[in-house]
């Protein structure tokens, strides 16, 4: 049964990534996951909570895999913060959105969407926040911890809003590259520059 979940859940977040959440139907889900379509009700009761608990796992998988990136780059000698951007901005990860980020996927269809889908990536937002606050307080000894909050909110914006643009701008590789490049200045800046956090 947790081997059929599991199998679903991985299904799932990929083809939601991919082809939106509206797009994707508990037929597609099964077949991804090679299980019938009634095997998918014992496990969920609507498309909808699979792809609330799908977003929400796929945040906490992203939270947890920017701490092993920071704690790799630590005992490296390596900027943590740094990176965290610079893996979430690269092209590597514009050019596989079905096994990146559900912000930059499904945030804007989800913004939209009503409980309980509405509110499925809050907590997984939060916790990515939490990662870059983390960081921050480490990397800035004394700064307040409002401060580094609001800045790692600021650093996490930049950095989605930056690889949304990338993706846009596919077709022309220079401004998709520029979009990738700007955002990591602008997720490095909010993260280093005093004057972000008065």
């Amino acid at each position: 049964m947790a081997a059929h979940r599991a199998a679903i859940l991985q299904a799932a977040a990929g083809l939601f990534r991919r082809r939106g959440i509206e797009a994707v139907t508990v037929a597609d889900v099964t077949a991804g996951a090679g299980l019938t379509h009634g095997a998918f009700y014992g496990h969920f009761p609507s498309k909808t909570a699979l792809a609330a608990e799908s977003c929400r796992a796929a945040l906490a998988d992203g939270a947890a895999l920017w701490r092993r990136r920071a704690a790799r780059a630590r005992d490296a000698g390596l900027d943590p913060i740094g990176a965290i951007i610079d893996a979430y901005l690269s092209e590597r990860h514009r050019d596989a959105p079905e096994a990146g980020c559900v912000l930059a996927t499904l945030g804007p269809e989800l913004a939209r969407a009503a409980p309980p889908l509405g509110g499925a990536l809050g907590k997984g937002v939060e916790e990515l926040v939490a990662v870059l606050r983390e960081e921050l307080l480490l990397a800035r000894p004394g700064l307040p911890e409002d401060a580094a909050r609001d800045i790692a909110q600021a650093m996490l914006s930049s950095m989605v809003g930056g690889l949304i643009l990338a993706r846009l701008c596919r077709d022309d590789e220079a401004a998709s590259h520029a979009a990738l490049a700007n955002a990591r200045r602008l997720a490095q800046a909010a993260a280093f520059q005093p004057e972000i956090a008065n």
